[in-house]
């Protein structure tokens, strides 16, 4: 068994409640575009107001571990680990950051206000007028990003269960649950 030290309870819920709307948004995301046209612009609705659900999730938990920075990865752990580790987190929060603006990209050319939860209204610049370039910029990018970042999610999710089920060293269960 590895020693190591515990996240906080807010960083703890923040990873977790991240985890499932990015999963639910990939979802979202792949289904919107396998769907008739009628049912995907409520899908794409729903998909874009989650979306300001993340980035609220994703400003409190980046503004957290810089507050609260993390505990520190076990010095017994091999150097190849260590930086995997490191490299996947830091690219997980560039990716959904990524996956964030060009959401919000997208959605200034073919949406409206949205209404997240039917509490309030959050409107954002119209550019449906503007050149169509960045349009397919930020199509491209959340359409591959999505891709990407289920990639990432697979490898993180993988890292885990190693820890878990193989290495058995306890490292998941004691630090994130």
């Amino acid at each position: 068994m590895i020693e190591s030290a515990r996240y906080t309870l807010a960083a703890r819920i923040l990873h977790w409640g991240v985890g499932v709307l990015v999963l639910v948004q990939i979802g979202l995301g792949f289904l919107a575009d396998a769907s008739p046209r009628e049912r995907s612009a409520s899908l794409r609705e729903l998909h874009a107001e989650l979306g300001l659900l993340v980035l609220a999730f994703m400003i409190l938990r980046l503004t957290w571990r810089i507050v609260v920075p993390p505990p520190p990865l076990p010095r017994t752990l091999a150097p190849w680990n260590h930086i995997a580790a490191t490299a996947a987190h830091r690219l997980l929060y560039v990716l959904i950051f990524t996956m964030l603006g060009s959401g919000m990209v997208v959605w200034m050319w073919i949406g409206g206000p949205l209404e997240p939860l039917g509490l309030f209204t959050v409107s954002l610049p119209d550019l449906s007028a503007q050149d169509e370039f960045w349009l397919s910029v930020a199509g491209y990018t959340h359409e591959y990003g999505a891709w990407a970042i289920s990639g990432l999610i697979a490898l993180h999710i993988a890292g885990a269960a190693y820890h878990e089920v193989v290495l058995r060293d306890r490292l998941i269960r004691d630090r994130m649950l």
